[in-house]
């Protein structure tokens, strides 16, 4: 059973305290650009499977980085498939306010987060971090799910800027993703 959201705990750092990354590993977790534009040149057939979209508490870690006193967000659960091949496990958190900038980013249904705002001259990331996730994680439990053997997966995330809208991305590569080719 997989509560969500899926806890992405972890050791989050610059990728520089990891001097141990290969090339490819680096070219996917320092991807400066849309990672879905960049899974999209890989295959055939991309798609997004949503497996939650609910408000969740913010922990004190995410109100930080985030920097807002605002203790709800939407936090949003999706599976990036190249070729119906599980990639990317990806959560983002968007906190709880009404502008229309994240009203439209709460209408998305299965169309990726990234086809939308690297469309937007505004946006901005922050520095991207990395951790890598042993196989005593939780994340480990999705990959039960999606019948797949706990190995070690590495993961990003950063805060992006659009307009007045902040929210917070995790991205988890899965096993069978181009990183660890």
């Amino acid at each position: 059973m997989i509560t969500f959201p899926v806890s992405l705990a972890a050791h989050w750092q610059p990728a520089s305290a990891y001097p141990h990354l290969t090339q490819q590993q680096q070219g996917w977790l320092l991807e400066a650009g849309s990672l879905t534009a960049k899974l999209k040149r890989h295959c055939q057939h991309f798609s997004v499977k949503v497996l939650n979209e609910a408000p969740f508490d913010l922990t004190k870690e995410q109100q930080a980085l985030l920097n807002t006193p605002l203790s709800q967000a939407l936090n949003r659960e999706v599976l990036l498939l190249c070729d119906d091949k599980p990639m990317v496990y990806a959560q983002s958190w968007l906190p709880a306010d009404d502008t229309l900038k994240k009203q439209q980013l709460l209408s998305m249904g299965t169309r990726p987060l990234g086809d939308v705002i690297f469309q937007d001259p505004s946006l901005s990331r922050t520095e991207i971090e990395v951790a890598e996730f042993n196989e005593q994680h939780t994340i480990q439990t999705l990959l039960a799910v999606l019948g797949k053997e706990s190995k070690p997966l590495w993961g990003r995330r950063s805060v992006f800027s659009l307009s007045n809208a902040h929210f917070l991305v995790a991205e988890v590569f899965l096993p069978e993703a181009y990183i660890y080719l």
